[in-house]
Protein backbone atom coordinates (compact mmCIF):
# COMPACT_ATOMS: atom_id res chain seq x y z
CA UNK A 1 0.00 0.00 0.00
CA UNK A 2 2.50 2.56 -1.42
CA UNK A 3 0.43 4.95 -3.78
CA UNK A 4 -0.21 8.84 -2.26
CA UNK A 5 -3.66 7.78 -2.36
CA UNK A 6 -3.75 5.21 -0.28
CA UNK A 7 -1.14 6.83 2.14
CA UNK A 8 -3.68 9.38 3.22
CA UNK A 9 -6.40 7.42 4.24
CA UNK A 10 -4.23 4.56 5.70
CA UNK A 11 -3.97 6.30 9.35
CA UNK A 12 -7.88 6.37 9.63
CA UNK A 13 -8.43 2.98 8.39
CA UNK A 14 -5.67 1.90 11.64
CA UNK A 15 -7.13 3.96 14.26
CA UNK A 16 -10.92 3.69 13.60
CA UNK A 17 -10.95 -0.40 14.84
CA UNK A 18 -9.14 0.87 18.20
CA UNK A 19 -11.50 3.93 18.45
CA UNK A 20 -14.58 2.41 18.01
CA UNK A 21 -13.49 -0.14 20.96
CA UNK A 22 -13.09 2.48 23.24
CA UNK A 23 -16.22 4.47 22.30
CA UNK A 24 -18.25 1.07 22.34
CA UNK A 25 -19.27 1.05 18.46
CA UNK A 26 -20.58 -1.86 17.22
CA UNK A 27 -20.10 -3.86 20.72
CA UNK A 28 -16.38 -2.72 21.32
CA UNK A 29 -14.50 -5.17 23.53
CA UNK A 30 -12.62 -2.49 25.43
CA UNK A 31 -15.87 -0.32 25.63
CA UNK A 32 -17.34 -3.83 27.55
CA UNK A 33 -14.12 -4.18 29.99
CA UNK A 34 -14.34 -0.99 31.21
CA UNK A 35 -18.15 -0.27 31.39
CA UNK A 36 -18.10 -3.96 33.29
CA UNK A 37 -15.15 -3.99 35.53
CA UNK A 38 -14.53 -0.36 36.28
CA UNK A 39 -18.02 1.01 35.79
CA UNK A 40 -20.33 -1.76 37.28
CA UNK A 41 -22.59 -2.03 34.85
CA UNK A 42 -24.51 -5.22 33.77
CA UNK A 43 -24.74 -7.49 30.43
CA UNK A 44 -28.59 -5.99 30.10
CA UNK A 45 -27.47 -2.00 31.03
CA UNK A 46 -24.37 -2.57 28.47
CA UNK A 47 -26.53 -4.49 25.74
CA UNK A 48 -29.22 -1.26 26.24
CA UNK A 49 -26.17 1.38 25.34
CA UNK A 50 -24.66 -0.73 22.41
CA UNK A 51 -28.83 -1.32 21.63
CA UNK A 52 -30.17 2.69 21.89
CA UNK A 53 -28.40 3.45 18.84
CA UNK A 54 -31.38 2.71 17.15
CA UNK A 55 -33.08 5.23 18.28
CA UNK A 56 -31.09 7.46 15.79
CA UNK A 57 -32.67 6.12 12.90
CA UNK A 58 -34.44 9.48 11.16
CA UNK A 59 -31.07 10.83 11.61
CA UNK A 60 -29.35 8.84 10.12
CA UNK A 61 -31.68 8.63 6.80
CA UNK A 62 -31.49 12.31 6.64
CA UNK A 63 -27.55 11.74 6.34
CA UNK A 64 -28.16 9.78 3.63
CA UNK A 65 -28.71 13.53 1.64
CA UNK A 66 -25.21 14.67 2.24
CA UNK A 67 -23.42 15.73 -0.70
CA UNK A 68 -20.06 13.90 -1.37
CA UNK A 69 -18.02 17.83 -1.51
CA UNK A 70 -18.59 17.49 2.30
CA UNK A 71 -17.14 14.36 3.18
CA UNK A 72 -13.42 15.06 4.01
CA UNK A 73 -14.66 17.98 6.77
CA UNK A 74 -17.48 15.61 7.76
CA UNK A 75 -14.79 13.05 8.42
CA UNK A 76 -12.48 15.24 10.48
CA UNK A 77 -15.42 16.69 12.64
CA UNK A 78 -16.38 12.89 13.29
CA UNK A 79 -12.46 12.20 14.81
CA UNK A 80 -12.39 15.91 16.91
CA UNK A 81 -15.55 14.67 18.45
CA UNK A 82 -14.33 10.99 18.73
CA UNK A 83 -11.07 12.15 20.59
CA UNK A 84 -13.32 14.75 23.01
CA UNK A 85 -15.70 11.10 23.88
CA UNK A 86 -12.82 9.34 24.76
CA UNK A 87 -11.76 11.32 26.98
CA UNK A 88 -15.40 11.88 28.63
CA UNK A 89 -14.88 8.10 29.44
CA UNK A 90 -11.77 8.35 30.82
CA UNK A 91 -13.04 10.77 33.24
CA UNK A 92 -15.38 9.08 34.07
CA UNK A 93 -12.75 5.82 34.55
CA UNK A 94 -11.08 7.89 36.80
CA UNK A 95 -14.17 8.49 39.01
CA UNK A 96 -15.26 4.32 39.50
CA UNK A 97 -18.24 3.10 39.97
CA UNK A 98 -20.91 4.80 37.13
CA UNK A 99 -23.54 5.23 39.93
CA UNK A 100 -25.87 8.26 39.08
CA UNK A 101 -23.48 8.58 35.85
CA UNK A 102 -24.74 5.37 33.99
CA UNK A 103 -26.81 7.98 31.31
CA UNK A 104 -24.08 9.58 31.22
CA UNK A 105 -22.06 6.55 30.03
CA UNK A 106 -24.96 5.45 27.70
CA UNK A 107 -25.70 8.83 26.43
CA UNK A 108 -22.00 8.44 25.20
CA UNK A 109 -22.01 4.80 23.75
CA UNK A 110 -25.20 6.03 21.63
CA UNK A 111 -24.18 9.66 20.25
CA UNK A 112 -20.75 7.70 19.14
CA UNK A 113 -22.61 5.22 17.51
CA UNK A 114 -25.00 8.81 16.18
CA UNK A 115 -21.88 10.37 15.06
CA UNK A 116 -20.27 7.50 13.07
CA UNK A 117 -23.53 6.51 10.76
CA UNK A 118 -24.12 10.84 10.20
CA UNK A 119 -20.49 11.82 9.69
CA UNK A 120 -18.03 8.96 8.89
CA UNK A 121 -20.45 6.70 6.89
CA UNK A 122 -21.44 9.21 4.71
CA UNK A 123 -17.47 10.25 4.10
CA UNK A 124 -15.34 6.89 4.44
CA UNK A 125 -16.58 4.91 2.12
CA UNK A 126 -17.55 7.30 -0.62
CA UNK A 127 -13.93 9.03 -0.56
CA UNK A 128 -12.40 5.45 -1.32
CA UNK A 129 -14.97 4.56 -4.23
CA UNK A 130 -14.20 8.12 -5.52
CA UNK A 131 -10.49 7.56 -5.25
CA UNK A 132 -9.47 4.14 -5.24
CA UNK A 133 -10.07 1.76 -7.72
CA UNK A 134 -11.70 -1.74 -6.79
CA UNK A 135 -8.10 -3.70 -5.90
CA UNK A 136 -6.67 -0.83 -4.13
CA UNK A 137 -10.17 -0.71 -1.85
CA UNK A 138 -9.29 -4.23 -1.41
CA UNK A 139 -6.03 -3.68 -0.16
CA UNK A 140 -7.43 -0.96 2.11
CA UNK A 141 -10.96 -2.48 3.20
CA UNK A 142 -9.01 -6.26 4.14
CA UNK A 143 -5.23 -5.58 4.69
CA UNK A 144 -5.18 -2.00 6.27
CA UNK A 145 -8.53 -3.11 8.55
CA UNK A 146 -5.92 -6.42 9.40
CA UNK A 147 -3.24 -3.82 10.31
CA UNK A 148 -5.51 -2.09 12.40
CA UNK A 149 -7.00 -5.12 13.76
CA UNK A 150 -3.32 -6.36 14.94
CA UNK A 151 -2.93 -3.03 16.73
CA UNK A 152 -6.09 -3.26 18.81
CA UNK A 153 -5.25 -6.79 19.52
CA UNK A 154 -2.36 -5.69 21.17
CA UNK A 155 -3.94 -2.75 22.72
CA UNK A 156 -6.53 -4.92 23.94
CA UNK A 157 -4.11 -7.53 25.74
CA UNK A 158 -2.60 -4.14 27.12
CA UNK A 159 -5.57 -2.36 28.17
CA UNK A 160 -7.30 -5.58 30.18
CA UNK A 161 -4.01 -5.83 32.01
CA UNK A 162 -3.73 -2.02 33.38
CA UNK A 163 -5.37 -0.98 36.51
CA UNK A 164 -7.61 1.96 36.58
CA UNK A 165 -5.56 5.01 36.09
CA UNK A 166 -3.86 3.20 33.01
CA UNK A 167 -6.82 2.75 31.65
CA UNK A 168 -7.52 6.47 32.03
CA UNK A 169 -4.36 6.86 30.26
CA UNK A 170 -5.07 4.58 27.57
CA UNK A 171 -8.10 6.17 26.57
CA UNK A 172 -6.73 9.56 26.48
CA UNK A 173 -4.02 8.44 24.57
CA UNK A 174 -6.95 7.17 21.77
CA UNK A 175 -8.33 10.61 22.02
CA UNK A 176 -4.82 12.07 21.04
CA UNK A 177 -4.21 9.71 17.95
CA UNK A 178 -7.74 10.32 16.75
CA UNK A 179 -7.30 14.03 16.64
CA UNK A 180 -3.95 13.66 14.39
CA UNK A 181 -6.23 11.65 12.13
CA UNK A 182 -8.30 14.21 11.77
CA UNK A 183 -5.18 17.06 10.92
CA UNK A 184 -4.26 14.31 8.33
CA UNK A 185 -7.00 14.16 6.53
CA UNK A 186 -6.28 17.60 4.97
CA UNK A 187 -4.95 16.48 1.68
CA UNK A 188 -7.76 14.10 1.18
CA UNK A 189 -9.32 15.46 -2.26
CA UNK A 190 -13.04 16.17 -2.02
CA UNK A 191 -15.08 17.22 -5.95
CA UNK A 192 -15.89 21.07 -5.53
CA UNK A 193 -18.63 22.27 -4.63
CA UNK A 194 -21.08 22.87 -7.12
CA UNK A 195 -22.11 26.35 -7.58
CA UNK A 196 -26.08 26.85 -6.90
CA UNK A 197 -28.32 27.32 -9.47
CA UNK A 198 -30.84 29.90 -8.40
CA UNK A 199 -33.18 29.66 -11.57
CA UNK A 200 -36.78 28.03 -10.58
CA UNK A 201 -37.01 26.74 -13.19
CA UNK A 202 -34.20 24.44 -13.31
CA UNK A 203 -36.16 20.97 -12.10
CA UNK A 204 -34.84 19.53 -9.17
CA UNK A 205 -32.62 16.41 -9.32
CA UNK A 206 -34.30 13.31 -7.69
CA UNK A 207 -31.99 11.07 -5.33
CA UNK A 208 -30.21 8.01 -7.51
CA UNK A 209 -32.56 4.99 -6.29
CA UNK A 210 -30.74 2.27 -4.85
CA UNK A 211 -30.36 -0.92 -7.39
CA UNK A 212 -32.09 -4.98 -6.45
CA UNK A 213 -28.02 -5.92 -6.01
CA UNK A 214 -27.32 -3.24 -3.41
CA UNK A 215 -31.01 -4.37 -1.60
CA UNK A 216 -30.01 -8.03 -1.63
CA UNK A 217 -26.61 -7.06 0.02
CA UNK A 218 -28.44 -5.19 2.58
CA UNK A 219 -30.69 -7.86 3.34
CA UNK A 220 -27.66 -10.31 3.91
CA UNK A 221 -25.95 -7.47 6.59
CA UNK A 222 -29.38 -7.70 8.34
CA UNK A 223 -29.52 -11.05 9.25
CA UNK A 224 -25.20 -11.55 9.42
CA UNK A 225 -25.29 -8.77 12.35
CA UNK A 226 -28.16 -9.44 13.84
CA UNK A 227 -26.48 -13.01 14.72
CA UNK A 228 -22.44 -11.89 15.02
CA UNK A 229 -22.14 -13.19 18.39
CA UNK A 230 -23.25 -9.86 20.48
CA UNK A 231 -21.78 -9.25 23.81
CA UNK A 232 -19.74 -12.54 23.74
CA UNK A 233 -16.95 -11.23 25.94
CA UNK A 234 -19.91 -10.85 28.89
CA UNK A 235 -21.48 -14.19 27.78
CA UNK A 236 -18.58 -15.89 28.37
CA UNK A 237 -17.39 -14.55 31.71
CA UNK A 238 -21.31 -14.53 32.70
CA UNK A 239 -22.13 -18.29 31.51
CA UNK A 240 -19.50 -20.01 29.87
CA UNK A 241 -16.01 -19.82 31.93
CA UNK A 242 -16.38 -16.94 34.59
CA UNK A 243 -12.27 -16.93 35.13
CA UNK A 244 -11.58 -16.21 31.62
CA UNK A 245 -9.31 -13.44 30.99
CA UNK A 246 -11.79 -11.20 28.91
CA UNK A 247 -9.07 -9.48 26.85
CA UNK A 248 -7.89 -13.03 25.47
CA UNK A 249 -11.73 -13.47 24.28
CA UNK A 250 -11.95 -9.92 22.70
CA UNK A 251 -8.42 -10.11 21.39
CA UNK A 252 -9.36 -13.65 19.82
CA UNK A 253 -12.35 -11.86 18.17
CA UNK A 254 -10.24 -9.62 16.78
CA UNK A 255 -7.27 -11.70 15.44
CA UNK A 256 -10.30 -13.51 13.99
CA UNK A 257 -11.17 -10.56 12.17
CA UNK A 258 -7.54 -9.52 11.91
CA UNK A 259 -6.98 -13.53 10.15
CA UNK A 260 -10.27 -12.88 7.65
CA UNK A 261 -8.71 -9.57 6.13
CA UNK A 262 -5.17 -10.52 6.32
CA UNK A 263 -5.58 -14.05 4.47
CA UNK A 264 -8.27 -11.47 1.73
CA UNK A 265 -6.59 -11.33 -1.66
CA UNK A 266 -7.91 -8.13 -4.17
CA UNK A 267 -9.66 -9.49 -7.09
CA UNK A 268 -11.77 -8.33 -10.11
CA UNK A 269 -13.89 -11.60 -10.44
CA UNK A 270 -16.28 -12.66 -8.11
CA UNK A 271 -16.19 -12.65 -4.37
CA UNK A 272 -20.22 -14.04 -3.58
CA UNK A 273 -18.00 -17.84 -3.63
CA UNK A 274 -16.30 -16.36 -1.04
CA UNK A 275 -18.87 -15.23 0.75
CA UNK A 276 -20.75 -18.38 0.68
CA UNK A 277 -17.85 -20.30 1.84
CA UNK A 278 -17.31 -18.19 5.09
CA UNK A 279 -21.23 -18.63 5.59
CA UNK A 280 -20.38 -22.60 6.28
CA UNK A 281 -17.06 -21.27 8.89
CA UNK A 282 -20.00 -19.30 10.67
CA UNK A 283 -22.73 -21.99 10.44
CA UNK A 284 -19.48 -24.25 11.55
CA UNK A 285 -18.58 -22.07 14.50
CA UNK A 286 -22.28 -21.31 16.17
CA UNK A 287 -22.55 -25.32 16.29
CA UNK A 288 -19.34 -25.94 17.69
CA UNK A 289 -20.64 -23.01 20.75
CA UNK A 290 -23.89 -25.13 20.80
CA UNK A 291 -22.49 -28.22 21.94
CA UNK A 292 -20.31 -27.03 24.83
CA UNK A 293 -21.17 -27.46 28.33
CA UNK A 294 -21.92 -24.35 30.99
CA UNK A 295 -19.57 -23.88 32.55
CA UNK A 296 -16.38 -24.84 31.15
CA UNK A 297 -14.26 -27.10 33.17
CA UNK A 298 -12.25 -28.99 30.70
CA UNK A 299 -8.76 -27.91 28.67
CA UNK A 300 -10.41 -29.58 25.36
CA UNK A 301 -13.68 -27.60 25.97
CA UNK A 302 -11.91 -24.06 26.79
CA UNK A 303 -10.00 -25.06 23.38
CA UNK A 304 -12.88 -25.35 21.89
CA UNK A 305 -14.54 -22.20 22.85
CA UNK A 306 -11.77 -19.97 21.64
CA UNK A 307 -11.36 -21.71 18.54
CA UNK A 308 -15.21 -21.20 17.71
CA UNK A 309 -14.64 -17.31 18.88
CA UNK A 310 -12.02 -16.94 16.21
CA UNK A 311 -13.51 -18.30 13.44
CA UNK A 312 -16.87 -16.63 13.99
CA UNK A 313 -15.22 -13.80 13.86
CA UNK A 314 -13.25 -14.23 10.70
CA UNK A 315 -16.43 -15.66 9.32
CA UNK A 316 -18.26 -12.63 10.03
CA UNK A 317 -15.57 -10.02 8.43
CA UNK A 318 -15.34 -12.50 5.39
CA UNK A 319 -18.54 -11.74 4.24
CA UNK A 320 -18.49 -8.39 5.59
CA UNK A 321 -15.82 -7.59 3.44
CA UNK A 322 -17.42 -9.65 0.26
CA UNK A 323 -20.31 -7.12 0.79
CA UNK A 324 -18.41 -4.13 1.22
CA UNK A 325 -16.76 -4.82 -2.22
CA UNK A 326 -20.33 -5.73 -3.65
CA UNK A 327 -21.86 -2.60 -2.73
CA UNK A 328 -18.49 -0.61 -4.01
CA UNK A 329 -19.03 -2.40 -7.41
CA UNK A 330 -22.75 -1.65 -7.47
CA UNK A 331 -22.95 1.75 -7.61
CA UNK A 332 -21.41 5.19 -8.96
CA UNK A 333 -20.28 8.62 -7.51
CA UNK A 334 -23.69 9.99 -7.96
CA UNK A 335 -25.52 7.41 -5.74
CA UNK A 336 -22.73 6.34 -3.55
CA UNK A 337 -23.11 8.70 -0.59
CA UNK A 338 -26.89 7.91 -0.57
CA UNK A 339 -26.27 4.17 -0.97
CA UNK A 340 -22.94 3.87 1.64
CA UNK A 341 -24.84 5.76 4.36
CA UNK A 342 -28.02 3.35 3.61
CA UNK A 343 -25.54 0.40 3.66
CA UNK A 344 -24.66 1.94 7.65
CA UNK A 345 -27.95 2.41 8.90
CA UNK A 346 -28.69 -1.27 7.20
CA UNK A 347 -25.47 -2.61 9.26
CA UNK A 348 -25.12 -0.79 12.42
CA UNK A 349 -28.82 -0.59 13.04
CA UNK A 350 -28.97 -4.52 12.80
CA UNK A 351 -25.58 -4.72 14.88
CA UNK A 352 -27.17 -2.40 17.68
CA UNK A 353 -30.45 -4.62 17.70
CA UNK A 354 -28.55 -7.58 17.87
CA UNK A 355 -26.75 -6.02 20.82
CA UNK A 356 -29.53 -4.90 22.87
CA UNK A 357 -30.94 -8.60 22.22
CA UNK A 358 -27.28 -9.51 23.23
CA UNK A 359 -28.03 -7.79 27.07
CA UNK A 360 -31.29 -9.52 27.35
CA UNK A 361 -30.16 -13.04 26.07
CA UNK A 362 -27.08 -12.85 28.38
CA UNK A 363 -29.19 -12.23 31.60
CA UNK A 364 -31.37 -15.05 30.36
CA UNK A 365 -29.01 -17.44 29.90
CA UNK A 366 -27.37 -16.57 33.46
CA UNK A 367 -30.49 -17.82 34.82
CA UNK A 368 -30.80 -20.53 33.02
CA UNK A 369 -27.32 -22.90 33.84
CA UNK A 370 -29.28 -26.01 33.37
CA UNK A 371 -30.34 -25.89 30.11
CA UNK A 372 -28.62 -27.71 27.14
CA UNK A 373 -28.53 -24.93 24.82
CA UNK A 374 -29.40 -21.71 26.69
CA UNK A 375 -31.28 -18.93 24.52
CA UNK A 376 -28.06 -16.91 24.08
CA UNK A 377 -26.75 -20.00 21.84
CA UNK A 378 -30.08 -20.82 20.24
CA UNK A 379 -30.22 -17.12 18.92
CA UNK A 380 -26.72 -17.78 17.66
CA UNK A 381 -27.44 -20.56 15.95
CA UNK A 382 -30.73 -19.63 14.40
CA UNK A 383 -29.27 -16.52 12.75
CA UNK A 384 -26.28 -18.82 11.31
CA UNK A 385 -28.44 -20.68 9.87
CA UNK A 386 -30.38 -17.86 8.22
CA UNK A 387 -27.29 -16.19 7.45
CA UNK A 388 -26.41 -19.12 5.32
CA UNK A 389 -29.35 -19.33 3.69
CA UNK A 390 -29.27 -15.73 2.59
CA UNK A 391 -26.23 -15.85 1.43
CA UNK A 392 -26.79 -18.78 -0.72
CA UNK A 393 -29.77 -16.75 -2.03
CA UNK A 394 -27.87 -12.96 -2.88
CA UNK A 395 -27.75 -12.66 -6.36
CA UNK A 396 -26.25 -10.17 -8.31
CA UNK A 397 -24.81 -9.79 -11.46
CA UNK A 398 -20.79 -9.10 -11.11
CA UNK A 399 -20.43 -9.35 -14.91
CA UNK A 400 -21.58 -5.81 -14.84
CA UNK A 401 -19.37 -4.56 -11.52
CA UNK A 402 -16.74 -2.05 -11.93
Amino acid sequence: MSSPALRRFLPVTLTTPLLGSALGIDGGAIFQIFASENLGLGPATIGLAFGLGVLSLPLQLWAARMPLWRARRNLQLFMAIAALQAVGLAILVSRGEAGGLVVVVVALAVSAEVFLSVLYATSWQPLLSRSLGSEDRQRLNARGRAIGGFVLVVALLVFASLGADGRVVFLVLVGLVAVCCAIGLRHVDVPVRPVVVADPSVARMEPTPISPGVRSIFRVLIVVNLGAWPLTVLYVHEVLWPAVNLGLIGALQIAGSLLASLLWRPTAGTVVGRARAAAMVMLASGAVLASLPAPLTGVGEQTALLVAVFTAAAGTTAVRVAMLELAHRSVDEASSVRAFTMLDVVGSTSLQVGLLFGGVLVALSTDRPDWFVDPYRLYVMAFAVAGASAIARLHVDESACR
